[in-house]
């Protein structure tokens, strides 16, 4: 094969593939793990993460690192608490009787449980604490004040901004 036709070769072969850019739709498979190494989070080829870059409904830093990577492409990166679940808020740590959980010989430190707020919005705490007549819940994500370290691999682009 001469030079000219490797040249060619290899200039088809990069206008194939595609690069990510704001718009695109993609899918992925997405690892998280705490700096001690255990797994918070794993998906798969059979349940992709799908987003559309740039509108910020996924983590902003991981799109922003989706940014010209292309199909088959892996990234690791490290997403300090405020990029992730935010830091963990001490105010959201609150008393409450025993009295409001009707099934409390159920609950122990760890559990966690849906509390439904008068304004119809619904959140979830974790007991951490407890005595004769109060749980100590704390509101904050599970997560909250962690770093994440994250690997993601791009399964597909699915629509670009040039095809549209």
């Amino acid at each position: 094969m001469n030079v000219g036709a490797l040249f060619l070769l290899r200039g088809q072969k990069e206008e194939t593939m595609k690069s990510i850019k704001v718009g695109d739709k993609v899918q992925i498979t997405c690892e998280a793990k705490l700096e001690s190494g255990e797994l918070c989070y794993k998906n798969d080829a059979d349940n992709l993460i799908e987003l559309t870059v740039g509108e910020e409904k996924f983590f902003p830093a991981i799109e922003k690192a989706l940014k010209e990577m292309g199909e088959g492409q892996t990234k690791t990166i490290t997403l300090e608490a405020a990029q992730a679940f935010g830091p963990h808020i001490p105010e959201l740590i609150i008393k409450v009787p025993k009295t409001v959980f009707q099934n409390d010989g159920d609950l122990e430190i760890g559990s966690r449980v849906k509390i439904d707020a008068p304004t119809g919005k619904s959140f979830v705490a974790t007991v951490v604490a407890m005595d004769e007549s109060t749980f100590t819940l704390d509101m904050n994500h599970l997560l909250a004040g962690k770093r994440l370290i994250v690997t993601f691999t791009v399964v597909a682009i699915l629509t670009s901004v040039a095809q549209q």
